[in-house]
């Protein structure tokens, strides 16, 4: 195991215990504050056992006027739980929260230290908040009043929604010598319809070798389904902890074990290897809907196409082969569930409660063929291949280049993945075109291996396929000439006519009087036209009907350089501006220069494509940014927006730890179906070497290292027998 991530500074910061059915967010001190705003406003924090939440929260005090534990002097993350640690005087307290994974529950352990011996009294308050997670009531989920009843000479107290079977099991493994249930309080109220049960315990220790040191247990169990398999796991909980917890150590020492990424850089190793352990945590299974990796905590535990999109080749990169398959294969379920009229479009937005809240965007589509052709690539599942591929030519031949591309130009017109007014107007956007290019060239190479299958199943139609790779040609060609921008040195944000752009800023603005729209909707209304005004202006003379590039600056005009798509001398000068003050600063890219909100996934992209390009010593400058930001609001993570905003745990923040090292300067690139590694290392200036042990490609394991050898690479290659090198 690694070392623990800790922090004892700004610990009003959130955490989250995870297990893939169950997960707890509180602050560092260990607190359950309402959040403010959210997609479910103030109850995004507390135990969530999707498609519910169980709990608002859970205190402890000590003393018999309790002093309750608010304020931790350091928080620790470790790969199976975390832990806080407080100090009352004499008495030492740590607290470890622990989320076992195929269990609905979690268990929180108290353990009290002295030098001397004592006796004292613990309290314990559990606030119940059983309700449906986002967009619930849309699928006929109600919210009732929660009741509260002890049980087992008053050890255990089992909360009930009055309304629902939902039901949370709450005890320890020590008898309490008082319980009360009601509308009770501990450090902090919190909002929702939930009840309270106060627990109080004696607690003594003797003087031992180890200390004077004194353990308490307490699970938390739940159910959607009914109060017999909320008390059944809490049972399970109690009795078999040991067990569990050593499952979860053996699932963390497997996860370690796998693709190690080892450079001279140790704060980049420790926060790819974090990353790995991040990625097990989105891990949400829900019975009825499926398996698979969410987005972000607190605001996004659900699933989303773009975000899997971007996660998926860092994912496969690190060894987590059954996640993205799971993950994959749950999107095209619910993608075909849910878009029966439109085969092949995949989903934007899936709730843990089965509702569909963005049908899809038109850059998800291309962007999943991507993933499921890297999947592919790195596992050789050819069976996978085939499941997958009438789902991806549909989506991209009928559904992207049938439906949405009606001047015949193969950019589809759609939503990008901005999210602004003028990204969301109906446009041919740069992302979508530069993926719909990125996903013709993997489609055309997915079917050249089916074809090469003898025992092709039905479904699978290979008659009358298009030319996919004239169609990449022709798009590529495009791109780079009708996308580019000469003058700016930077692809376009959006291609259009005069007539169609005036058109809809005109809509746009019609559209926010007629639906009184906020004032935060007017302002990016507002946003827009100043975005198009130069353009406008410049094209004043243009002829109105015909498509023109138009410069609006948002971080997608990346997206041809990061596919591979730019020329070198395209790439060359984009990247120069794309890291210059106008787009970045010293955390990374900006989504915008007037919105200089900086993420994780467009400055990793940036460094993705600086190394793809050879850029080796930028692309580490610029993953030198996102690890700075390791750590910094959540021990062993990289939130969403840089240094430490929105989301604290996010998905596709591993792809710029992970992927500009084992891409770009180890250069490993595998087709594992074919049993063929190709290695074209690129290492930075400041690195003589760097490997990666324990690769998984395929059924095989490898440990690659590459050292300088003069103006050359020495590549050392062990493991995969009968596998071939191309160096």
């Amino acid at each position: 195991m690694i070392a623990p991530q800790s922090k004892s500074h700004r610990l009003s910061d959130p955490i989250a215990a995870c297990g893939d059915r169950i997960y707890s967010i509180c602050n560092q001190h260990g607190l359950f504050p309402d959040p403010e705003g959210g997609h479910v406003p103030g109850e995004m924090w507390g135990v969530w056992d999707h498609p519910i939440k169980l709990l608002d929260g859970f205190w402890f005090g000590v003393g018999d006027a309790p002093r309750w534990l608010d304020e931790a002097v350091e928080c620790r993350a470790y790969p199976t739980h975390i832990e806080f640690e407080y100090r009352l005087g004499s008495l030492t307290v740590i607290r470890q929260d622990f989320a076992p994974d195929g269990t609905e529950g979690m268990l929180v352990t108290l353990i009290v230290r002295s030098e001397q011996p004592f006796g004292l009294s613990l309290h314990a308050l559990f606030r119940s908040d059983l309700r449906p997670a986002w967009l619930g009531e849309s699928a006929g989920m109600r919210d009732g009043q929660d009741r509260a009843a002890l049980e087992d000479a008053s050890a255990r107290c089992i909360f009930a929604d009055e309304a629902n079977p939902w039901t949370c099991v709450v005890g320890a493994d020590l008898a309490p010598v008082a319980a009360s249930i009601g509308d009770l309080w501990a450090a902090e109220r919190t909002q929702g319809q939930g009840t309270s049960v106060h627990f109080i315990y004696r607690l003594h220790a003797e003087a031992t070798p180890d200390g004077c040191v004194r353990t308490i247990r307490f699970a938390i169990a739940g159910s959607a389904a009914s109060r017999d398999a909320a008390l059944a796991t809490h049972r399970r909980l109690l009795s078999q902890h040991e067990a569990l917890l050593a499952a979860k150590q053996a699932q963390c020492r497997a996860i370690l074990e796998t693709s190690q990424l080892i450079t001279p850089d140790e704060r980049l190793n420790e926060a790819a290897t974090w990353s790995k352990l991040i990625n097990q945590m989105f891990v949400r299974d829900v019975p009825g809907i499926g398996r698979g990796v969410g987005a972000g905590l607190p605001e996004y535990p659900w699933w989303f196409g773009i975000d899997v999109a971007y996660a998926v080749l860092p994912m496969l990169q690190s060894g987590q082969f059954e996640l993205v398959r799971d993950t994959l294969r749950l999107l095209k379920t619910q993608s075909e569930r849910h878009n029966p009229g439109e085969p092949g479009r995949v989903i934007h937005e899936l709730s843990t409660t089965g509702v569909v809240f963005n049908a899809g965007n038109m850059v998800e589509t291309p962007a999943f063929t991507r993933a499921v052709h890297q999947y592919w690539l790195w596992t050789g599942d050819d069976a996978f291949l085939r499941e997958m591929y009438p789902f991806c030519k549909a989506g991209l031949l009928d559904y992207a280049l049938g439906r949405h591309d009606p001047d015949g130009d193969l950019c589809p017109s759609g939503r990008s993945i901005i999210e602004t007014v003028e990204m969301h107007a109906g446009f041919e956007v740069i992302d979508v075109a530069a993926y719909t290019w990125d996903a013709l060239v993997r489609l055309a190479d997915m079917t050249q291996a089916i074809r090469n299958h003898h025992d092709l199943p039905d479904l699978i139609d290979l008659t009358d396929l298009p030319d996919l790779t004239d169609k990449a040609a022709s798009l590529a060609r495009c791109i780079r000439e009708s996308w580019w921008l000469e003058d700016e040195g930077v692809f376009a944000d959006v291609r259009a006519s005069m007539d169609e752009v005036e058109r809809t800023l005109s809509g746009l603005e019609q559209k926010a009087r007629e639906q009184d729209w906020l004032l935060v909707h007017q302002r990016q209304v507002d946003a827009a036209r100043r975005r198009f005004a130069p353009y406008l202006a410049k094209y004043a003379g243009a002829p109105r009907d015909r498509d023109l590039p138009w410069l609006l600056r948002h971080w997608v005009t990346l997206c041809p350089i990061e596919v591979g798509l730019a020329t070198p001398e395209q790439a060359r000068r984009a990247l120069n501006r794309l890291q210059s003050d106008e787009f970045s600063n010293a955390w990374g890219m900006y989504l915008h220069p007037e919105q200089r909100d900086v993420m994780s996934i467009n400055t990793g992209l940036l460094a993705l494509a600086a190394a793809r390009y050879g850029y080796a010593d930028e692309a580490l400058a610029v993953v030198g940014k996102l690890v700075r930001a390791f750590s910094y609001r959540t021990p062993g993570a990289v939130s969403e927006a840089l240094p430490g905003d929105w989301c604290f745990l996010q998905l596709w923040s591993n792809l710029g730890l992970v992927s500009p090292a084992i891409e770009g300067f180890l250069g490993i690139h595998p087709r594992a179906a074919e049993r063929t590694i190709t290695i074209k290392p690129n290492l930075p200036a400041a690195w003589d070497w760097a490997e990666v042990r324990q690769l998984r490609v395929g059924d095989a394991r490898f440990d690659i290292r590459v050292e300088r050898a003069g103006a050359g690479y020495r590549v050392d290659v062990a493991g995969g027998e009968g596998w071939r090198i191309l160096l």
